[in-house]
């Protein structure tokens, strides 16, 4: 039997003061975000420690997170924290690797990237049952190294086959990926089906989903989410609401319903 779910990717923005909508003025609006359309699960990127605390407590009665940061600090760094909606699921297995050439050492830098990058997953488990039905990959992709992107998405997918053989489950890939469709990195996940498969060429070109506080539409989107092993995604929303005059972040969130097989 199949189930329908629905999946959002969300770069929240890290705190940064010279933003023309701040951390504390926008928190609230990313809660009525997901409040309003209560995803399933959600990839988030570029939370650090404050935020990603003051997330989970307004958050803890609805959702589950898991994330681990990206450095050792426990003053600084930032997470690809997924949040998982309880009322739906649990989580069962999970762990996070950075994307480097030693993956196991937190902190690690990869390639030429500019700074250490995390992918986290977490099995889920439906509510009231006892084995995960998906496996959702969440990571947030180097904004200045190009081979960095390709061999972290490369790394990425390694891992997903690994864990594939071990145990076959439907898989999710979310994240902002720091570059186009087109592009030569996204050529790794070519086989895996992208959220914005069932875009006309119309929507494509008015696909934009980082537009630094500014809005609009046209142009391409840098946020994705992926499908693969059974995991099928229809009807791709690239939310684009502003509250009270201001955005919740500079990327819009981007939702998909996703049936599980």
């Amino acid at each position: 039997m199949s189930k329908v779910y629905k999946i959002m990717t969300f770069n929240l923005r890290v705190d940064v003061q010279s933003d023309p909508f701040v951390w504390e003025e926008r928190k609230n609006w990313i809660v009525q975000t997901i409040h309003t359309y209560e995803p399933d699960c959600i990839g988030t990127q570029e939370a650090n420690i404050p935020m990603l605390a003051w997330l989970k407590d307004m958050l803890q009665e609805s959702y589950e997170v898991y994330g681990v940061n990206r450095t050792t600090s426990t003053e600084v760094g930032e997470f690809s924290a997924i949040f998982v909606k309880r009322s739906t699921f649990t989580i069962g297995k999970k762990d996070s690797f950075m994307l480097s050439e030693t993956p196991e050492v937190i902190g690690s830098m990869g390639w030429d990237a500019h700074c250490a990058r995390i992918c986290s997953w977490v099995e889920l488990i439906p509510k009231s049952e006892e084995e995960p039905v998906l496996r959702f990959f969440n990571t947030h992709l180097d904004h200045m190294g190009q081979v960095a992107r390709l061999e972290g998405l490369k790394l990425i997918l390694d891992v997903i086959k690994e864990k594939d053989s071990e145990d076959p489950l439907p898989v999710l890939l979310t994240g902002d990926f720091n570059d186009a469709p087109e592009s030569e990195p996204l050529k790794a996940v070519a086989s895996m089906q992208s959220c914005y498969a069932g875009f006309t060429d119309g929507e494509l070109q008015n696909s934009l989903t980082f537009h630094a506080f500014q809005g609009g539409t046209a142009g391409t989107p840098i946020d994705y989410i992926f499908a693969d092993m059974g995991a099928e995604l229809s009807s791709t929303v690239i939310i684009r609401d502003r509250i009270d005059g201001g955005f919740p972040s500079d990327h819009y969130p981007v939702m998909a319903y996703v049936t599980v097989k």
